[in-house]
């Protein structure tokens, strides 16, 4: 995950990129309790949509992360983004679908989530990226992933570490809060279901569960984060 230091700068600022801005680290320092973010920023690029996603450069390209280690090329035209998705398809869980012209649809066949790309074949770019299932909560957009520490990260930290995000069943008492990412699918952190423990849990598992009713995993918009030793007391003083 590119974060970079907040003073140097970085393989985008030379190109003008419509929607490119940054995450300030020390507002998700004081936000989500991460204090490693401290002096750091994070390019992401906004689109109409409102769907944000981190831009990468890969092989001197600049790439759009769409979910766990899949990035697509930003620039190019629709024929050529149909042509480089099949043949990622080969090396990852896609479905491709496109209208022939200027969208394409890209779906992660094991979370069945995915992304529409919108292509100017004029200027030779994505201009808008869309979260697919709109109806669904995208429980891991690009601005919250940043904040989240690589796995290992917060071993010295053990329960004092700081839970910068909550996930819960509205239709089921199970709550998960997670402390460190790999970057891919996953997560290491408190989970609050049979039991209250510690371990490690993944994004397509949540983004496939359902409650008593079918209803999907959601993230809660008002969480306040919290060390994870009050949390784990919290959930343990709940439970009859």
């Amino acid at each position: 995950m590119p974060w970079y230091e907040r003073d140097l700068p970085t393989p985008f600022d030379t190109t003008p990129i419509n929607g490119l801005a940054s995450l300030h680290g020390d507002i998700v320092a004081r936000r989500f309790g991460q204090e490693w973010a401290r002096g750091k920023k994070y390019p992401l690029i906004t689109f109409p949509s409102g769907t944000s996603r981190e831009v990468t450069l890969h092989q001197q390209t600049h790439h759009l992360h769409l979910f766990g280690t899949f990035t697509f090329p930003r620039s190019g035209i629709y024929d050529e983004a149909v042509e480089y998705a099949r043949s990622q398809a080969q090396h990852h869980p896609l479905q491709v679908f496109g209208d022939d012209e200027r969208n394409l649809v890209v779906v992660n066949r094991t979370t069945r989530r995915g992304y529409a790309l919108a292509y100017d074949n004029d200027a030779r770019e994505i201009v808008n990226v869309t979260s697919l299932p709109r109806a669904a909560m995208e429980l891991l957009p690009d601005d919250l992933r940043a904040v989240l520490p690589p796995l290992y990260a917060t071993e010295k930290q053990g329960m004092d570490t700081v839970a910068p995000l909550k996930f819960f069943t509205p239709d089921a008492n199970w709550t998960w809060y997670p402390t460190e990412f790999d970057g891919k699918d996953v997560f290491f952190g408190l989970v609050s279901g049979y039991e209250v423990e510690i371990g490690y849990f993944t994004l397509s598992e949540l983004e496939n569960i359902r409650g008593l009713f079918g209803l999907p995993i959601e993230r809660d918009l008002h969480y306040t984060p919290q060390p994870i030793q009050t949390l784990k007391s919290l959930h343990e003083g709940l439970r009859p």
